[in-house]
């Protein structure tokens, strides 16, 4: 079983499900980067106490658990939008055996067809599932996430407990941004763990070639 390690990086913000609707912008993954910055300009102009959020505990949790693992550095992707992780998908032989670990703030299983991209960072999971029906999915999520999709409750495995990563194995990680759900002052936090799991399989693809 391949084992992929999906993180969006909205789940570490430490911003209940009320205040995301209130202080955060309302878009999607197509908003232009020049769009987004001044969106964002207004809500700090707006919503002042922007600025005073920061990230969860289980940032600091997941920083320590990358630097434990192994995974050479082709096997590693960052992205703004969770769509991308098609790439990775896609380098999978058709018939493999995957299960993804999704860690994030939305279940991303929604059924969104606006919009010019077949997959974007709200339904990007269904659309894994509609084309590879035999891969297995978890979600781990945070206490007040959206649990409902239209199916009802989210109909695959989901726990509020990011510690169960350790009862899972992983080939590929991929994280994204989402800048749209990201406030641009937590940016550094979001390269923070970039750099985390970038220098570990930098090191890791070093030893490996020195083995070799």
């Amino acid at each position: 079983m391949i084992g992929i390690l999906s993180i969006d990086f909205d789940y570490f913000i430490n911003a209940s499900s009320q205040a995301r609707d209130m202080y955060f912008p309302k878009g999607s993954d197509e908003i232009p980067e020049n769009k987004l910055k001044s969106v964002w300009e207004e809500r700090y102009l707006k919503y002042p106490e922007l600025k005073k959020i920061g990230v969860i505990d289980d940032f600091h949790f997941l920083k320590k658990f990358l630097k434990e693992l192994k995974i050479p550095k082709e096997n590693f992707m960052k992205a703004d939008s969770h769509k991308y992780i098609k790439s990775i998908i896609e380098k999978l032989p058709e018939k493999s055996q995957f299960k993804i670990v999704n860690i994030d703030f939305h279940h991303d299983y929604y059924h969104y067809y606006r919009g010019n991209d077949y997959y974007n960072c709200g339904n990007w999971l269904r659309r894994v599932l509609e084309e590879r029906p035999d891969a297995k999915v978890k979600w781990i999520r945070r206490e007040d996430s959206q649990i409902y999709c239209l199916d009802g409750i989210f109909p695959f495995e989901h726990t509020d407990d990011i510690k169960s990563v350790y009862n899972e194995k992983f080939d590929y990680i991929f994280l994204c941004k989402s800048p749209e759900w990201t406030p641009p002052h937590l940016n550094s936090k979001f390269e923070e763990l970039c750099r985390t799991i970038e220098q570990d399989t930098i090191l890791y693809s070093n030893m490996f070639s020195s083995v070799s």
